[in-house]
Formats: C-alpha cells, structure tokens, sequence
C-alpha cells in the first residue's frame, strides 16, 4: 500500500429528501456520496466532520459514513432490517458522527474504501458533511483482502 499524495475532500449535504443512488427505509436512509471503481485504488478516511454553512438552519447532527452500497440490498425489507439491527456492527462502518456530544466523531483510522462511500442517517433528517480522504495505491491483493474486510459481516452478496 502506498501513498500517492493525493487528497480529496467531500463537502456537501445531502440536498433532497429522496437522493438519487439512495434506499430507505420508514426509518433511515442510505445515500451514495463517492463512487471511485477504478482498480488497485483506495482511500483512507482522514476525517470526517459537519459542515454548516453560515447562515444555515440547524438540522439534526447524526450519521454514519459508511463503504457499503445502497444497491447492494436486494428490497427495502432487507435494508430495513440490516439497518435497525445489523448496521452499528457491520464492517462496512468507518465512522460516526453526533453533533450533541462533545467529542462528536469516531472513526476506523485503519479502514480504506475501495469503491464506495455513503451516508446512514435517520429518514427525514438531511446531514452536512466535510470528509477528507487520502488516495492509496493497492495491490490486487490488497484490494481483495479490504474488499472482504469490508463486507465479512454484511447480509449481502461481495459486489
């Protein structure tokens, strides 16, 4: 794995109710925000934080960055159910982040995304985020072993 001095930062909100690339359920949602399938190519998470703009109206400050695919679920049921239960506890986890806590993020400082990068938050809410990611260079095999690393506990197939 080496470093190629690339860095990317993703800033945004998620601007629609119902964001294209995204399933819901009655509850959460899971939104795509970075699409990269270029092979022997990952990315490191360096930081995640919320992003407000000034002037913004506050809106409800949690979620989840994650490197599952929101297509990867095959109907909103089984989405319901990974999302209620299995999501807190699946590797595709790599950070959180909680606005009324003081110290309001967490995050798998060893975890790289391969392809994919999304938002869990609560249906309803609409999440500000500013996320700083570092490119790697992988191996094949290395791709591999973070690809199974990545969905070792997950309800779905290896996309």
């Amino acid at each position: 794995m080496k470093r190629t001095g690339r860095y990317l930062t993703l800033s945004n909100d998620i601007n629609s109710l119902t964001p294209p690339g995204s399933i819901a359920s009655s509850d959460y949602r899971l939104a795509t925000i970075f699409s990269d399938d270029r092979e022997n190519y990952g990315w490191k998470i360096v930081d995640i934080k919320q992003l407000i703009p000034i002037g913004a109206t506050a809106r409800p400050g949690a979620w989840a960055l994650m490197s599952i695919r929101p297509d990867s679920f095959d109907d909103v049921a089984t989405f319901s159910v990974w999302a209620a239960t299995r999501q807190p506890f699946d590797n595709s986890l790599i950070g959180t982040f909680v606005l009324s806590i003081g110290d309001n993020y967490s995050l798998r400082t060893e975890h790289v995304a391969t392809n994919h990068l999304s938002l869990f938050y609560n249906e309803g809410d609409i999440p500000y985020y500013n996320i700083t990611l570092e490119e790697y260079e992988i191996s094949s095999r290395e791709e591999i072993m973070f690809k199974i690393k990545e969905t070792s506990q997950s309800l779905s197939d290896i996309s």
